[in-house]
């Protein structure tokens, strides 16, 4: 397999699961605002949306979004420890993927296009508050070590990878104490140290 990246960008989460399972896969480094790899390959030739992930299953099989990708790795871990393989264990792994990916992600990048109005960062961080406040609350609440049981999966990489980028925009995660102790717990794992290196994001 090969992974299409950009380094901190949503596709660390694949990253990250990509160690977890520990198998042989590769590494291409995308340019978004030029749209070539690291290779001067044409990225709207590998994935016609042009932005990542982009998974290559096998050469010119390839599989696009974080709802897809995430699981699709997930299931190829030998242990079976990262996704159930049915029933509602697996159901509320996909529940958190759509709610990180259709919320959470969306309101971040508002502050990834062009520039915002003091006004308009306000409203944006209003919301993603509003969002990690629910996650914040149900994390109190539960008894689980991480979002959906015992185990680390899919969903806690990606929790992870979004509430990374308050780094880059100016937002305090501090409010969100269940949160920050998930975060450290999942940066601990040797997956997401390599990971990070890897991408240029940690020493």
């Amino acid at each position: 397999m090969k992974l299409y990246y950009s380094p901190g960008a949503c596709s660390l989460a694949s990253h990250i699961l990509l160690n977890e399972i520990n198998v042989d896969f590769d590494l291409e480094r995308v340019d978004l605002t030029t749209h070539k790899t690291e290779k001067g390959t044409d990225f709207f030739e590998v994935n016609r949306k042009g932005y990542v992930p982009a998974l290559e299953i096998n050469p010119g099989l390839i599989l696009t979004e974080n709802v897809a990708v995430l699981p699709f790795i997930a299931q190829h871990d030998p242990k079976q420890d990262l996704i159930p393989p049915s029933g509602l264990g697996r159901a509320k792994v996909l529940e958190w993927l759509g709610y990180l990916n259709s919320e959470l992600h969306d309101a971040y990048s508002v502050f990834f296009g062009p520039a915002l109005s003091k006004e308009e960062q306000d409203r944006g961080y209003a919301t993603i508050d509003k969002l990690l406040q629910y996650i914040d609350d149900y994390l109190g609440e539960s008894d689980s070590d991480y979002l959906v049981n015992d185990r680390f999966g899919p969903a806690d990489a990606y929790l992870f990878v979004i509430t990374n980028w308050s780094n880059s925009i100016q937002h305090d995660l501090t409010p969100f104490k269940n949160i920050v102790a998930l975060r450290n717990k999942v940066a601990q794992r040797q997956s997401v140290q390599i990971a990070m290196r890897d991408e240029g994001l940690i020493a």
